[in-house]
């Protein structure tokens, strides 16, 4: 993060990025400040509940918010030194799925129905590597092959596919160009665990080889400890806690990333019921301005969190918790 880590290359940089929504007479306050940074060739994971704000962040990266709705986009999002968020159209289209790509989480309304899906990957390719339609098609053909779908089914549409093979294509689409900055949403939702752990392989190798920078949206912490440098949990449009990976994992501190490891089974204890989370997650039409927005589900809540926001609070080099409680420690 901007504040919360001194990278070696600040490959990709937001700084208190805001985004709200208009439903009727409502504003949804998806992305309240969020900053973080991404070194080059590293992974971050984006952790935490549905409705957190982190496909809204991932999609702000690359300007692609719904027009019809967006009321507001505020902030400064950088990468590799050029502003995404005052780019001009044109520019952008050129960065786009050839320096950024994106795996959506949902399949079904990525891809074109009425569209071959070889022909769906062969055309970013031909647009940004500027090859001709057969030697596009080729190279199609390859990465079909190479996330696990066969040659002779890429001249078939996306109906003729299952969630899960769906859901390769959308990969296959993203890596095709061997992007500068993957972002991928929840790519392994629809897969089963072999494939999964074949993707994630894939998904590595290209981080490794290349150099890629990768933004990992999950809800699977086990998918993160295999994965990511560094780990931010979002929680009501907000990072409340940053960290590397073994400073989340080894030492939790926030009460809500606490309560997320406890709601995982864990082998190792003889426990009949699995410790959940109380409550709901907080409405986004409720802006928190005064008060920590976890303090209603918060089992360690004092007066002060419902009276005073709390703000970022180093407790090692690095190592950020958004709580009033993280001044005890």
């Amino acid at each position: 993060m901007s504040e919360h880590a001194t990278p070696k290359e600040a490959f990709l940089d937001i700084r208190d990025l805001k985004v709200e929504y208009k439903l009727g007479k409502d504003t949804i306050y998806a992305v309240n400040g969020v900053s973080f940074q991404v070194e080059k060739g590293t992974t971050l994971g984006l952790v935490g509940e549905t409705g957190a704000g982190k496909t809204t962040i991932a999609k702000a990266i690359l300007r692609i918010l719904p027009d019809h709705s967006l009321k507001m986009m505020d902030g400064v999002v950088k990468f590799d030194g050029e502003d995404i968020l005052n780019m001009p159209d044109e520019q952008l289209r050129r960065i786009r799925g050839r320096r950024i790509s994106m795996i959506f989480q949902d399949p079904m309304t990525a891809l074109n129905p009425v569209m071959p899906v070889v022909d769906q990957i062969a055309e970013g390719i031909a647009l940004h590597q500027n090859k001709s339609k057969q030697d596009a098609r080729i190279a199609a053909i390859k990465m079909l092959e190479m996330v696990g779908i066969s040659s002779d089914r890429a001249g078939e549409y996306p109906h003729q596919f299952s969630g899960g093979m769906k859901q390769r294509v959308v990969i296959a689409i993203a890596l095709a160009c061997n992007p500068d900055l993957l972002i991928a949403d929840e790519p392994t939702t629809a897969l089963d665990v072999t494939i999964q752990a074949q993707v994630l392989e894939l998904i590595g190798n290209l981080r490794d080889e290349l150099g890629t920078s990768m933004i990992l949206i999950t809800h699977d912490l086990g998918v993160v400890a295999g994965t990511c440098d560094n780990v931010a949990v979002v929680y009501a449009g907000e990072i409340i806690e940053y960290g590397t990976k073994e400073d989340i994992f080894d030492h939790p501190t926030h009460p809500y990333t606490i309560g997320l490891f406890g709601a995982l089974p864990d082998l190792s204890k003889d426990v009949k019921r699995l410790s959940p989370i109380a409550g709901l997650p907080p409405d986004p039409s409720v802006e928190y301005t005064g008060s920590c927005p976890f303090a209603p589900r918060c089992p360690k809540a004092t007066e002060a969190c419902t009276k005073e926001k709390p703000v970022d609070i180093e407790i090692t080099p690095g190592h950020l918790v958004r709580c009033h409680l993280a001044k005890e420690k």
